[in-house]
């Protein structure tokens, strides 16, 4: 008689089969779940809407991703105008598409991109124009989960307004710059990115007016708050955060200028002018003159090591003169400020000699100093306009000056220092200029003598 184990009767092989089976469908059923869920989750698509607007009629450029050139954009028949009746010129942006701006547009935003969460970035045309790819607007396609913007800036300055009140539980908004310096944005915040060629090589700044920003290259990360700045070199070495000002003067310490009396001009960021103010002057009566001497600050006058006194411009001229002359310093700053709700002017100055009143004369004419700022209000072709501050000494009340067209009038005691202190965001004439051409200090007059120091000019956000 011939006994089966148990294990080989035909019964339990197939329960044994039917087990395994099963068991392969089970695994194969969580896998395909497992991928359907994260397909589910994952999927991204395209978000249409986006749209470029240019505030200007020329100097807007498109390239569209297959095309080797750019073309200017123009406005769009009516009936398919995404913007009828408004003075925008309106193009419906894709991704890929690239947009320029050229310096011949104006100061101040010259075109914007308004994405679909209403996410608002502005290009300015300043430097060599501004150049930005849009790149990425991707969401979840069955969920709510994620939302990617990604935009590519290659040069000039955009500032970036991103959206608060996102339908998302994760968004993410990065610009990439060139070199791989890329610059995560948090919604609800407002940014701006500047990059900008010096001795022909990128430089990057990234400031953040609200929110915070974190600025990454290779395993370096940086963490921005409001208010903050952060320069990277050209290397993509990134800077520690510091206060978002800027100062838009070069050489403020008069360390390009002469220590001693001389008539020649500088080379760093200052030039040296004289100027007659009279017809046919002798040569003796063309003796005003300039230099920068060693003082103690003007918060501590009366004492100081020799560590820590300060460069002091000083302009001068003597004689008993009878006829006017002008000598000075200017600098070419050509800088949009549009960008920059305050904008402070400030200098330490004295007036040591001063030999004819302020009002002797005609206005302005006898002044030993005058702060002048060309400017510009909107666009290059605009008329070039002058600002000025008279800052003179008066040993009486009846010897104060009255304003006259754009000259103010500053009245200091002789000798004493002063704190000249402007914001002009706060002027009449200058609230609502967009550009800075240049910047001059000059003493203007007979016989004079005043002293400069601590100057700035600190444009803020």
């Amino acid at each position: 008689m011939t006994v089966t184990v148990w294990w080989r009767k035909p019964e339990f092989s197939a329960w044994v089969t039917l087990i395994v089976a099963f068991g392969f469908f089970v695994i194969i059923a969580v896998v395909t779940l497992q991928l359907a869920w994260q397909a589910y989750t994952s999927a991204m698509r395209t978000q249409e809407g986006a749209m470029l607007r240019s505030h200007v009629a020329v100097g807007v450029l498109l390239q569209e991703p297959r095309s080797v050139t750019s073309r200017a954009i123009e406005r769009l028949p009516e009936n398919v105008d995404p913007c009828p009746g408004e003075s925008d010129i309106c193009i419906p942006l894709r991704s890929g598409d690239r947009v320029r701006t050229v310096p011949a547009a104006g100061y101040g935003p010259v075109a914007s991109l308004v994405l679909p969460d209403t996410t608002h970035i502005q290009l300015w045309a300043q430097d060599e124009g501004s150049d930005l790819v849009y790149h990425t607007y991707q969401v979840s396609r069955w969920n709510n989960q994620r939302q990617i913007v990604s935009l590519q800036q290659h040069s000039g300055y955009a500032r970036y307004d991103v959206a608060q009140f996102q339908p998302y539980q994760k968004v993410e908004y990065n610009v990439v710059l060139p070199d791989g310096v890329i610059v995560w944005m948090t919604p609800g915040g407002s940014y701006s990115v500047h990059i900008y060629a010096k001795n022909r090589q990128n430089h990057y700044e990234i400031a953040v007016r609200s929110g915070s920003a974190t600025v990454q290259h290779a395993s370096k990360t940086v963490s921005l708050a409001s208010g903050e700045l952060v320069a990277v070199d050209h290397n993509s070495v990134i800077a520690d955060p510091v206060d978002a000002s800027w100062q838009l003067i070069r050489d403020p310490d008069w360390q390009d200028i002469s220590s001693e009396d001389s008539g020649t001009t500088t080379v760093g960021g200052w030039n040296e002018f004289r100027r007659a103010e009279a017809p046919n002057m002798r040569v003796d009566e063309l003796n005003g003159r300039l230099s920068v001497v060693q003082g103690c600050s003007p918060e501590s006058p009366d004492l100081c090591s020799a560590d820590e006194q300060v460069r002091v411009l000083r302009l001068r001229r003597d004689g008993s003169q009878t006829r006017p002359f002008a000598v000075g310093v200017e600098q070419d700053l050509d800088a949009d400020v549009s960008e920059y709700t305050s904008l402070r002017l400030t200098a330490w100055v004295r007036v040591l000699t001063q030999s004819v009143p302020v009002d002797g004369g005609i206005a302005g004419s006898e002044c030993p100093v005058m702060f002048t700022l060309v400017y510009k209000y909107i666009s290059p072709a605009d008329e070039q306009l002058e600002r000025n501050f008279c800052l003179y000494a008066y040993k009486s009340t009846d010897m104060l000056v009255t304003d006259t067209g754009r000259i103010r009038y500053r009245a200091l005691p002789p000798f004493e220092w002063y704190r000249l202190d402007v914001d002009l965001r706060e002027d009449e004439y200058l609230r609502l200029a967009r550009y800075l051409q240049s910047v001059r200090i000059e003493a203007r007059g007979n016989d004079y003598m005043a002293e400069i120091t601590d100057l700035a000019l600190i444009g803020r956000q």
